[in-house]
């Protein structure tokens, strides 16, 4: 429910220059979601149009209600006279503009939380739009295997979408909520898709993602990234048995993904316990159920999962958890699980700019937690929210590859979170209409597809587990101890390398 009402808010708002013809698209029906996305985008059709005819100075037309019309537009039904057409498609002709029926009344079901991170689908949809393919090009087969520069660029890639979306999303979270996601789930889902897309699309999902231009080796760097012994990445694509996917399309995404192609039953409730178990078995059984419904008309469903474990390099013993004061702002303390030590390896500084003390603890398989905590408790976390940019997260991570770990005396909260995104509306304000305009004909050579939802969840959780190892205790002591104690909101990536970030969220209330 929430995703559609904020893209009407969208589309009307840009619309109201217009609003005389605008009114006479056939109203939704204010129960149905795809009844609703269906007006939506027949207004921003009719706007679209409404611009490109102001601005290419040609000469209109006059049809038979006496309304100009574009030249370009002489083959494609007016918004007006869609309803007539729709009772005349039993003799044959071609609605130019997408009214996807939809007798669903029911709302929006939240879904299921993910275990560490997953990616909920991305469901395309047929729409009757016409588009045309240009020949395309395969500029990643010059790629045979990342360079170390390769990896860098998409690490700084991944580090740029990752405080961008995050600067996005919390635009409409709670100052009070906890929150999280992963840019590595949401670039390898979206660089899937772009294997299906060309030109403009294929530009604008490069910019979205800071990409560079022309970046040869993205697919297979994000590929050598994916393995990890604390990172398992998987890919599938359900599709109606009449949907005739794209050769090189299904090759390309084999190749960068090991994308799995199944059938998607025409029963909805067999459909959705299929995807079902897909997720369930691709992310160690922690979540069963990710769907509780599907749109009845998706032809499609690209999905992404990823599940992540590790272990932390020096335990947290468990007798040491202890029960400690957390400050919220605007509210009384509360007592959480914290995990204690007295001479806990943390690399750890203090940065001028953000006002906040900057900490990173190891794990295997060279993954790191960072944590961001404002220096005091008069400082709130959404002024370094406020500061924080992809440069300075940059800075801050580069700091810490250069600092020795010391033994700390460490008081950090047990937690659990997790959130979902609806990605439609977050990257809806960093590339508005996106989501309406991408051209997806590489994807199949029969369908015209439009994207209709695409949503996003992850789980990340702190406790004590962890391995006792040589590495352990090898780290020097010094005859002082620093303090790294965080009891108050809090940011929190996940990286790998000290580069990568794989997820970036934030904690408010560890309970």
């Amino acid at each position: 429910m929430k995703t559609w009402m904020i893209l009407i808010f969208l589309a009307t708002t840009v619309a109201v220059s217009f609003s005389e013809d605008v009114e006479k698209i056939p109203e939704p029906d204010e129960n149905s979601k795809n009844s609703w996305f269906s007006y939506i985008k027949n207004v921003y059709a009719y706007v679209k149009g409404a611009f490109n005819k102001e601005n290419a100075g040609e000469k209109s037309i006059t049809t038979d209600e006496g309304k100009e019309r574009h030249p370009e537009e002489e083959d494609t039904a007016h918004v007006n006279a869609a309803t007539n057409e729709r009772q005349e498609e039993e003799k044959g002709e071609k609605e130019e503009i997408a009214y996807v029926n939809d007798t669903s009344t029911e709302e929006e079901v939240e879904k299921p939380v993910i275990a560490s991170t997953q990616a909920d689908p991305t469901t395309i949809l047929t729409t009757p739009a016409a588009t045309t393919c240009p020949p395309r090009s395969n500029p990643w087969a010059t790629c045979t295997n990342p360079t170390p520069e390769d990896d860098t660029k998409l690490a700084e890639a991944l580090t740029e979408f990752a405080v961008e979306f995050y600067k996005a999303a919390i635009q409409n979270e709670k100052r009070a909520s906890n929150f999280v996601f992963s840019p590595f789930s949401i670039s390898v889902m979206l660089s899937n898709l772009m294997l299906g897309t060309c030109g403009e699309t294929t530009d604008r999902l490069e910019k979205l993602l800071f990409y560079p231009k022309g970046f040869a080796c993205v697919h297979k760097a994000l590929k050598a990234l994916s393995k990890s012994e604390a990172l398992t990445s998987a890919n599938a694509i359900f599709y109606q048995p009449e949907f005739n996917l794209d050769s090189e399309f299904r090759n390309l995404t084999w190749e960068f993904y090991q994308t799995k192609m199944s059938l998607l039953s025409n029963n909805s409730n067999q459909a959705v316990l299929d995807i079902n178990a897909w997720v369930s078995k691709h992310t160690g059984n922690k979540i069963k159920k990710l769907l509780e419904d599907l749109e009845p008309d998706a032809q499609m469903v690209l999905l992404n999962a990823i599940y992540f474990q590790a272990k932390w390099k020096t335990l947290f013993k468990l007798k040491n958890t202890k029960e400690e004061e957390f400050y919220r702002p605007g509210l009384p303390p509360i007592k959480v699980p914290m995990l204690t030590s007295k001479k806990y390896p943390v690399a750890s500084f203090f940065d001028p700019y953000l006002q906040a003390k900057v900490g990173r603890f190891q794990m295997f398989h060279n993954m790191s937690l960072v944590i961001i905590v404002p220096r005091s408790l008069s400082q709130s976390l959404s002024e370094v929210e406020e500061r924080l940019s992809a440069d300075v997260f940059k800075s801050v991570m580069a700091k810490l590859e250069s600092i020795h770990f010391k033994p700390t005396i460490v008081s950090l909260p047990k937690f659990k979170v997790d959130s979902s995104q609806d990605l439609t509306e977050i990257i809806g304000r960093m590339d508005y209409g996106f989501f309406f305009d991408a051209n997806l004909c590489g994807i199949s050579p029969d369908k015209d597809l439009a994207i209709s939802s695409a949503q996003h969840k992850a789980v990340v959780q702190i406790s004590e587990e962890g391995v006792e190892a040589a590495a352990a205790t090898s780290v020097s002591l010094a005859r002082s101890a620093n303090f790294f104690e965080v009891q108050q909101p809090f940011l929190f990536a996940v990286s790998r390398d000290g580069k990568a970030p794989l997820f970036l969220g934030r904690i408010t209330d560890p309970q």
